[in-house]
Protein backbone atom coordinates (compact mmCIF):
# COMPACT_ATOMS: atom_id res chain seq x y z
CA UNK A 1 0.00 0.00 0.00
CA UNK A 2 1.31 3.75 -1.00
CA UNK A 3 -0.44 6.16 1.51
CA UNK A 4 -0.17 9.37 0.09
CA UNK A 5 -1.45 12.23 2.73
CA UNK A 6 -1.34 11.64 6.23
CA UNK A 7 -4.50 13.50 7.89
CA UNK A 8 -5.70 11.67 10.61
CA UNK A 9 -8.14 9.63 8.27
CA UNK A 10 -5.82 7.94 6.22
CA UNK A 11 -2.90 7.51 9.04
CA UNK A 12 -5.89 5.64 10.69
CA UNK A 13 -6.76 3.46 7.56
CA UNK A 14 -2.93 2.22 7.46
CA UNK A 15 -3.07 1.53 11.44
CA UNK A 16 -5.64 -0.62 10.23
CA UNK A 17 -4.56 -1.95 7.08
CA UNK A 18 -1.28 -3.15 9.44
CA UNK A 19 -4.09 -4.50 12.12
CA UNK A 20 -5.12 -6.60 9.17
CA UNK A 21 -1.87 -8.07 8.15
CA UNK A 22 -0.57 -5.70 5.38
CA UNK A 23 2.82 -5.40 6.51
CA UNK A 24 4.31 -3.32 3.65
CA UNK A 25 3.12 0.49 3.74
CA UNK A 26 4.99 3.16 2.29
CA UNK A 27 3.53 6.43 3.69
CA UNK A 28 3.92 9.79 2.26
CA UNK A 29 3.72 13.02 3.79
CA UNK A 30 6.15 15.38 5.18
CA UNK A 31 3.44 17.77 6.72
CA UNK A 32 3.24 18.32 10.30
CA UNK A 33 0.99 16.83 13.03
CA UNK A 34 -1.73 19.05 13.48
CA UNK A 35 -4.79 19.38 16.08
CA UNK A 36 -7.35 18.75 13.19
CA UNK A 37 -5.09 15.23 13.39
CA UNK A 38 -5.95 14.48 16.68
CA UNK A 39 -8.95 12.66 17.28
CA UNK A 40 -8.63 9.21 15.63
CA UNK A 41 -6.38 7.13 17.24
CA UNK A 42 -2.86 7.57 14.62
CA UNK A 43 -1.42 10.65 16.40
CA UNK A 44 -1.03 11.26 19.87
CA UNK A 45 -0.69 14.59 21.45
CA UNK A 46 3.25 14.50 21.80
CA UNK A 47 3.29 14.01 17.71
CA UNK A 48 2.61 17.79 17.39
CA UNK A 49 4.09 19.56 15.19
CA UNK A 50 6.46 16.49 13.84
CA UNK A 51 6.32 15.29 9.87
CA UNK A 52 3.56 12.38 9.92
CA UNK A 53 5.19 10.45 7.71
CA UNK A 54 7.74 10.09 10.56
CA UNK A 55 5.20 9.99 13.46
CA UNK A 56 3.17 7.22 11.87
CA UNK A 57 6.08 5.36 10.66
CA UNK A 58 6.86 5.32 14.30
CA UNK A 59 3.45 4.15 15.52
CA UNK A 60 3.56 1.12 13.25
CA UNK A 61 6.45 0.08 14.00
CA UNK A 62 4.97 -0.25 17.79
CA UNK A 63 2.44 -1.74 16.69
CA UNK A 64 3.76 -4.56 14.30
CA UNK A 65 7.65 -5.03 14.71
CA UNK A 66 7.13 -7.17 11.74
CA UNK A 67 6.48 -3.84 9.63
CA UNK A 68 9.46 -1.63 8.06
CA UNK A 69 7.36 1.52 6.98
CA UNK A 70 9.17 3.62 4.20
CA UNK A 71 8.49 6.88 3.30
CA UNK A 72 9.57 7.36 -0.65
CA UNK A 73 6.53 7.17 -3.36
CA UNK A 74 9.44 5.96 -5.61
CA UNK A 75 10.06 2.63 -3.70
CA UNK A 76 6.60 1.66 -4.33
CA UNK A 77 6.76 -1.75 -6.40
CA UNK A 78 5.33 -1.38 -10.02
CA UNK A 79 1.54 -2.96 -11.25
CA UNK A 80 2.83 -5.67 -12.42
CA UNK A 81 3.26 -7.14 -8.36
CA UNK A 82 -0.10 -7.94 -7.75
CA UNK A 83 -2.11 -6.90 -4.53
CA UNK A 84 -0.51 -3.23 -4.83
CA UNK A 85 -2.97 0.31 -3.86
CA UNK A 86 -2.46 3.76 -3.44
CA UNK A 87 -4.78 5.35 -0.50
CA UNK A 88 -4.81 9.20 -1.33
CA UNK A 89 -6.25 11.72 1.07
CA UNK A 90 -6.41 15.48 1.13
CA UNK A 91 -7.94 18.17 3.01
CA UNK A 92 -9.61 20.91 1.27
CA UNK A 93 -11.21 24.19 2.46
CA UNK A 94 -15.00 25.03 1.62
CA UNK A 95 -14.21 26.35 -1.95
CA UNK A 96 -12.31 22.71 -2.72
CA UNK A 97 -9.05 24.56 -2.84
CA UNK A 98 -6.25 21.67 -1.65
CA UNK A 99 -4.43 22.86 1.45
CA UNK A 100 -1.61 20.43 1.09
CA UNK A 101 1.08 19.52 -1.69
CA UNK A 102 -0.52 17.33 -4.50
CA UNK A 103 1.88 14.39 -4.71
CA UNK A 104 2.33 14.37 -8.20
CA UNK A 105 3.17 11.14 -10.47
CA UNK A 106 3.81 9.19 -7.38
CA UNK A 107 2.45 5.62 -8.97
CA UNK A 108 2.42 3.96 -12.35
CA UNK A 109 -0.82 4.51 -14.39
CA UNK A 110 -2.56 1.19 -13.87
CA UNK A 111 -2.43 1.61 -10.17
CA UNK A 112 -5.80 1.38 -8.39
CA UNK A 113 -6.51 4.44 -6.67
CA UNK A 114 -9.08 4.53 -3.42
CA UNK A 115 -8.77 8.58 -2.27
CA UNK A 116 -10.81 10.95 0.08
CA UNK A 117 -11.18 14.55 0.79
CA UNK A 118 -11.95 16.14 3.57
CA UNK A 119 -13.78 19.54 3.56
CA UNK A 120 -15.47 21.46 6.49
CA UNK A 121 -18.04 19.11 8.15
CA UNK A 122 -17.32 16.12 5.58
CA UNK A 123 -15.36 13.93 3.68
CA UNK A 124 -16.05 12.92 0.12
CA UNK A 125 -15.41 9.37 -1.07
CA UNK A 126 -14.16 9.21 -4.54
CA UNK A 127 -14.60 6.39 -6.67
CA UNK A 128 -11.95 4.04 -7.40
CA UNK A 129 -9.71 4.86 -10.56
CA UNK A 130 -6.37 4.29 -11.88
CA UNK A 131 -3.94 6.46 -11.16
CA UNK A 132 -3.89 8.16 -14.66
CA UNK A 133 -7.53 8.78 -14.35
CA UNK A 134 -7.16 10.55 -10.68
CA UNK A 135 -8.71 13.88 -10.31
CA UNK A 136 -7.09 16.67 -11.20
CA UNK A 137 -7.00 19.88 -9.46
CA UNK A 138 -10.02 21.85 -11.15
CA UNK A 139 -12.21 18.71 -11.02
CA UNK A 140 -11.27 18.74 -7.72
CA UNK A 141 -12.37 21.89 -6.79
CA UNK A 142 -15.32 21.95 -8.86
CA UNK A 143 -16.68 19.09 -7.57
CA UNK A 144 -16.02 19.71 -3.55
CA UNK A 145 -17.22 23.26 -4.09
CA UNK A 146 -20.20 21.93 -4.75
CA UNK A 147 -20.99 19.79 -1.84
CA UNK A 148 -24.23 20.65 0.33
CA UNK A 149 -24.38 22.01 3.92
CA UNK A 150 -25.92 19.57 6.04
CA UNK A 151 -29.48 19.73 6.86
CA UNK A 152 -29.70 19.14 10.52
CA UNK A 153 -31.91 20.30 13.53
CA UNK A 154 -30.01 21.57 16.79
CA UNK A 155 -30.45 17.90 18.20
CA UNK A 156 -28.66 16.82 14.84
CA UNK A 157 -26.30 19.49 15.65
CA UNK A 158 -24.94 18.58 18.57
CA UNK A 159 -24.83 14.80 17.70
CA UNK A 160 -22.46 15.34 14.98
CA UNK A 161 -20.33 17.25 16.98
CA UNK A 162 -20.23 15.00 19.63
CA UNK A 163 -19.75 12.16 17.20
CA UNK A 164 -16.60 13.64 15.30
CA UNK A 165 -14.02 11.75 16.54
CA UNK A 166 -15.97 8.14 16.23
CA UNK A 167 -16.93 9.99 12.70
CA UNK A 168 -13.13 10.03 11.64
CA UNK A 169 -12.41 6.86 13.03
CA UNK A 170 -15.41 4.47 11.02
CA UNK A 171 -14.46 6.20 7.86
CA UNK A 172 -10.91 4.89 8.66
CA UNK A 173 -11.83 1.87 9.33
CA UNK A 174 -14.14 1.81 6.06
CA UNK A 175 -11.28 2.83 4.04
CA UNK A 176 -9.11 0.12 5.03
CA UNK A 177 -11.76 -2.62 4.02
CA UNK A 178 -12.47 -1.23 0.86
CA UNK A 179 -8.71 -1.45 0.63
CA UNK A 180 -8.67 -4.49 0.94
CA UNK A 181 -11.76 -5.42 -1.04
CA UNK A 182 -10.01 -3.71 -4.08
CA UNK A 183 -6.39 -5.01 -3.52
CA UNK A 184 -7.11 -8.47 -3.03
CA UNK A 185 -8.79 -9.94 -5.83
CA UNK A 186 -5.92 -9.17 -8.12
CA UNK A 187 -3.59 -11.58 -5.88
CA UNK A 188 -6.02 -14.22 -8.01
CA UNK A 189 -5.69 -12.58 -11.25
CA UNK A 190 -8.98 -10.32 -10.87
CA UNK A 191 -9.36 -6.91 -11.46
CA UNK A 192 -9.86 -4.31 -8.96
CA UNK A 193 -13.91 -4.20 -7.68
CA UNK A 194 -15.39 -0.95 -8.79
CA UNK A 195 -15.71 1.92 -6.41
CA UNK A 196 -18.63 3.42 -4.52
CA UNK A 197 -20.75 6.31 -5.45
CA UNK A 198 -21.72 4.99 -9.24
CA UNK A 199 -19.66 6.16 -12.56
CA UNK A 200 -19.45 9.69 -12.35
CA UNK A 201 -20.45 9.89 -8.66
CA UNK A 202 -18.48 10.84 -5.25
CA UNK A 203 -19.85 9.80 -2.01
CA UNK A 204 -20.10 12.47 0.61
CA UNK A 205 -20.04 11.34 4.44
CA UNK A 206 -20.82 13.26 7.45
CA UNK A 207 -21.03 12.94 11.26
CA UNK A 208 -22.61 10.69 12.29
CA UNK A 209 -21.14 8.01 9.80
CA UNK A 210 -22.34 5.37 9.02
CA UNK A 211 -25.96 6.07 9.10
CA UNK A 212 -25.72 7.23 5.58
CA UNK A 213 -24.06 9.14 2.87
CA UNK A 214 -25.10 11.20 0.02
CA UNK A 215 -24.12 10.73 -3.68
CA UNK A 216 -22.39 13.43 -4.93
CA UNK A 217 -21.98 14.44 -9.15
CA UNK A 218 -18.22 14.77 -10.60
CA UNK A 219 -18.05 17.39 -11.96
CA UNK A 220 -15.44 17.41 -14.88
CA UNK A 221 -16.68 20.59 -17.28
CA UNK A 222 -13.08 22.21 -16.26
CA UNK A 223 -11.77 19.29 -16.24
CA UNK A 224 -8.23 18.34 -18.72
CA UNK A 225 -6.90 15.52 -16.18
CA UNK A 226 -6.18 11.81 -16.86
CA UNK A 227 -10.16 11.77 -16.46
CA UNK A 228 -10.89 11.66 -19.93
CA UNK A 229 -7.90 9.73 -20.73
CA UNK A 230 -7.73 6.06 -22.35
CA UNK A 231 -4.97 4.26 -20.15
CA UNK A 232 -2.09 1.75 -22.22
CA UNK A 233 -4.65 -1.22 -23.45
CA UNK A 234 -7.61 0.30 -23.06
CA UNK A 235 -8.53 0.41 -26.57
CA UNK A 236 -8.13 -2.54 -28.86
Amino acid sequence: MLVLGLDGITAAAAVHLLRCGVLSLNVNDPGPVTETDLGTGAYSRGDLGRPREAALRGRLRAQDPRCAPVSGPELFPGPLLPGCLVLRGGVHDAGGRALCPDPGDAAAPEHPLLSVHAVPGAVVRWPVVAWAHRPCPDCLRATLAAVPRARAGRREQVLAAWARPAFGAAVAARLAAEALAVALPSLDGGLPLPGGGGPGQAEVLRPPFPAGSEPLAIDRRSCLCGLGQDLPGDRG
